[in-house]
């Protein structure tokens, strides 16, 4: 039972017409009707767990609708509600976040709304004055300012309302700093629902070991907000407070594991000392693997790996700031697969200095790397990227383009040498071309282990199919 002394707070992940993941700075639609923990609300339920009593409602997750969520939530009667919204679904968001502030108000209950998300990223103090019914905005979810705000103080990593105006408080973005977070209270975010592509056994957990990224993709947000680490062992306790769970796989949710090699190196031996017997997966990158990782990682039980590709041109890997060759991510596909490692490539075509040259380049050079599996996007002007500013400055897009899904469901821009049908047409044959060679369905055949492989490969290629075709030009 709640201490009645203690304010509660609701983390939510509102309801939606669409399976939409919004986490960690990123919003987009489910391409598989996958969906994971969301990091943000994970991380600050640790967080908040000392000082506030906290419920959690994942409406996307558990499938409620708009009526059954507001219904729940005036149940629960929070003092204070953590929001997640994204560009992908922030219209719906927020209209269903001031309803349910409104139908609260006419209760006589006044809470606070606090919102998270990459709407947040640029502009925000627009954002707040354009929606009064906002209190604040969260930027940074791995540090205790949200806590400083609510007990009356002026937070860092934030901006919020105080005697009428809009505060923008400082938001370092160091790189290669420290942090550390109280143990996020994982037994909330222990649901059925939750699936993921590449998982093998349930249910699994979301864990982050790093937060951001030291590299600087243009495209990506990642590179904009700073790079962190957390002390090993805080994550091997987080770890250990999972196997107790009774949770079995992992997905790590860092952008680049084994960005710090010793580090990740110290995570791995641990998690074979500790005998944890996770199955796990995360994202890493070519020239941050090598033979000696990824044997620690693979003995851990690290049995998938994504790595962003992006483009089979260099010249388009060079101008995007990717800061990698075409050798080096030939060498690591080919290392995956020489020690069983599955592998995911992801692809971006229609960026701004793309060609039918350097898109059929990247077609050739996805069959050659002919990872297990591949993610086809197109490029997202993303808040406070590097690629939005080229994107503005081309005129390709407007101002007021603010709603945008980044698993790439439509196309956002032409090109100078693309039009948008060119782009929906060369993603559509991107994926037929890949997932449909004999050989490579032969091949995934025979990696089948076990039931719950074989039902995660036809339901991931059920949606792949059914999403290829409904999708929009």
């Amino acid at each position: 039972m709640a201490d009645m002394d203690r304010k509660l707070i609701l983390l939510l992940n509102p309801p939606g017409d669409k399976t939409y993941l919004r986490d960690y700075y990123c919003s987009k639609v489910s391409k598989t009707d996958y969906i994971y923990q969301p990091t943000d609300l994970l991380l600050l339920s640790g967080i908040l767990f000392q000082d506030y009593d906290i419920q959690f409602i994942d409406a996307i997750a558990d499938r409620l609708s708009i009526e059954k969520c507001k219904d729940k939530i005036l149940k629960i009667n929070p003092d204070i509600i953590v929001f997640l919204t994204g560009s992908v679904s922030k219209n719906i968001d927020f209209e269903f976040i001031k309803d349910v502030k409104g139908e609260m108000n006419r209760l006589g209950k006044n809470i606070v709304l606090i919102g998270t998300g990459d709407v947040f990223m640029e502009g925000t103090p627009k954002v707040l004055q354009e929606n009064d019914f906002i209190d604040a905005a969260l930027l940074d979810f791995t540090t205790p300012d949200i806590i400083v705000y609510l007990q009356g103080g002026e937070p860092s990593n934030m901006i919020y309302r105080k005697d009428g105006k809009v505060v923008v408080g400082v938001t370092p973005r160091d790189r290669w700093k420290n942090f550390e977070v109280p143990m996020p209270r994982h037994e909330l975010f222990k649901n059925k629902a939750y699936k993921y592509p590449f998982v093998r056994k349930y249910p699994f957990a979301t864990v982050l070991t790093d937060y951001g990224c030291p590299f600087r993709c243009s495209f990506c947000i990642m590179s904009e907000i700073g790079f962190k680490t957390r002390g090993v062992k805080s994550v091997v306790e987080e770890l250990s407070y999972l196997k107790k769970l009774g949770f079995k796989n992992i997905y790590f949710n860092d952008q680049t594991f084994g960005t710090n090699r010793v580090r990740a190196a110290e995570i791995c031996k641990a998690m074979i000392e500790n005998k944890f017997g996770f199955g796990w997966v995360c994202f890493s990158r070519a020239d941050v693997m090598n033979e000696e990782l990824l044997l620690v990682m693979k003995q851990a039980g690290c049995h998938t790996i994504m790595f962003g590709v992006e483009s089979g041109s260099q010249e388009i890997l060079n101008r995007y700031q990717k800061d990698l060759t075409k050798d080096q991510l030939r060498a690591v596909f080919a290392l995956c697969k020489k020690h069983g490692v599955r592998t995911l490539g992801t692809f971006i075509i229609g960026l701004p200095g793309e060609t039918r040259e350097t898109v059929e380049e990247t077609l050739n050079f996805s069959r050659e790397l002919n990872p297990d599996f591949v993610a086809f996007n197109v490029p997202v002007p993303r808040m406070g990227t590097d690629l939005r500013k080229e994107a503005l400055e081309s005129e390709l897009i407007t101002p007021s383009f603010d709603v945008m899904d980044q698993s790439g469901s439509y196309v956002t821009f032409k090109t100078t040498n693309l039009s948008t049908q060119d782009i929906a047409a060369y993603k559509k044959r991107a994926v037929m071309e890949f997932y449909l060679r004999p050989n490579y369905i032969f091949h995934q055949m025979q990696n089948i282990k076990s039931y719950e492989d074989f039902k995660a490969y036809v339901n991931n290629g059920y949606f792949l199919f059914k999403n290829l075709f409904s999708w929009s030009r």
